[in-house]
């Protein structure tokens, strides 16, 4: 329940002033006006060219019309699976073709061979974990060393598929492991870990798995950068290690 009652919403811990608010909307769902960026929830894969073009121009249309950025969920593009982050000019700001697609895609999707980062304002450095990448920790991993600050993530899963310790061996780990926020929509819910540091209770969940939508909730990027202060870490990586590390990913 919303701070205001309303049903469905989920509100950050936290200093209002110091987040930048997130909204995962059923399509295509009206923002609250401090919304800044809305992921679609609509548990599809868009596949055929007609309904992929269909659903990408309102993707456009709701980035224009409500000044935010959008996270398309997934759809089948150029022999690729792909997630797409637009501004609120309805512009691309990064495309992310799947690096590991499913074994029940594999032969219909050809794989990616790099995780891209994308800075998207106040938010920072943002990355798209498309279906299974979110379950190799290397993506994610490679990301970081990229500066990645928020990871994004939809995963083609069914609810009767979904496995207990699921948002804890990928979700979880791998924002506790690289010091990132990650937000992710499968099987029919969502989720959204963040560093333990950065969480009153210092449990790493933002917010639980939920599957009462709209979610809202705001990331605190300067309260991020304070915990990672203390975990210098990635910032001495060599960058030779940071493009040997891609390459491997790669393979």
């Amino acid at each position: 329940m919303n701070i205001d009652g309303s049903p469905g919403r989920r509100l950050q811990e936290g200093n209002d002033m110091d987040s930048y608010f997130v909204e995962i909307q059923r399509p295509f769902m009206p923002p609250s006006d401090d919304a800044r960026l809305v992921l679609i929830a609509d548990g599809s894969l868009h596949r055929a060219l007609e309904d992929v073009k269909r659903h990408l121009f309102s993707c456009v249309k709701y980035a224009k019309k409500h000044g935010v950025y959008v996270l398309t969920g997934l759809f089948a593009h150029e022999g690729n699976l792909c997630l797409c982050l637009l501004d609120p000019g309805g512009e691309v700001v990064c495309r992310q073709p799947a690096i590991h697609p499913s074994i029940s895609f594999q032969g219909e999707f050809l794989p990616g061979d790099r995780i891209e980062v994308a800075h998207v304002g106040e938010l920072g450095n943002v990355c798209l974990c498309v279906d299974c990448d979110i379950n190799d920790p290397r993506v994610l991993r490679a990301a970081a060393l990229k500066g990645a600050d928020v990871a994004l993530s939809v995963q083609a899963l069914d609810p009767v598929q979904d496995a207990g310790e699921r948002l804890l061996r990928t979700v979880w780990s791998g924002a506790q492991g690289n010091n990132l926020y990650v937000v992710n929509i499968a099987a029919g819910s969502a989720a959204v870990a963040c560093p333990a540091g950065v969480t009153r209770a210092g449990d790493g969940y933002l917010i639980r798995q939920t599957s009462s939508f709209p979610v809202r909730f705001g990331l605190n990027m300067a309260r991020l950068d304070e915990i990672r202060r203390g975990l210098r870490l990635l910032e001495q990586i060599n960058p030779a290690l940071i493009a040997n590390y891609e390459a491997e990913l790669g393979r």
